[in-house]
């Protein structure tokens, strides 16, 4: 989506992929007791999945009008868009209260979606498909 709506930045990209790979880290740290470092053929994966793969290119049609989020998941040629499902379910195990975690600024606990603002605009896009 920042892709199209920035009519393919190479800035915007970089700072969206930074944002993203900040945000997954914490997840991976949050949820794992000894979480791979994002290196190598990891990021490279991820690199493919943010900004070059099937979700990239969903979320750049969504953007551009091509696609509406009615249309589902599984797009005809393109397959199963798999990013809306992890989105929905990444959101709703990072919602729940025995997660909580404490906040950098408001020193209280919150849920760890709470700290992940991409993942947060994401939900409310694909799942509950508010724009």
């Amino acid at each position: 989506m920042v892709a199209a709506l920035t009519n393919e930045s190479a800035t915007s990209k970089s700072v969206y992929f930074a944002h993203c790979t900040s945000e997954m880290i914490f997840i991976t740290h949050l949820l794992t007791e000894q979480p791979e470092k994002l290196a190598g053929p990891l990021l490279a994966d991820t690199y493919v999945t943010l900004l070059k793969g099937r979700n990239a290119w969903y979320g750049q049609m969504l953007a551009k009008g091509e696609l509406r989020l009615d249309m589902g998941d599984s797009i005809k040629g393109k397959g199963m868009i798999q990013g809306i499902s992890a989105v929905g379910a990444f959101y709703e195990l990072l919602s729940q209260p025995s997660l909580s975690v404490l906040h950098p600024e408001e020193n209280k606990q919150v849920a760890p979606a709470e700290l992940c603002p991409i993942l947060k605009r994401l939900y409310r896009i694909l799942i509950k498909r508010v724009l």
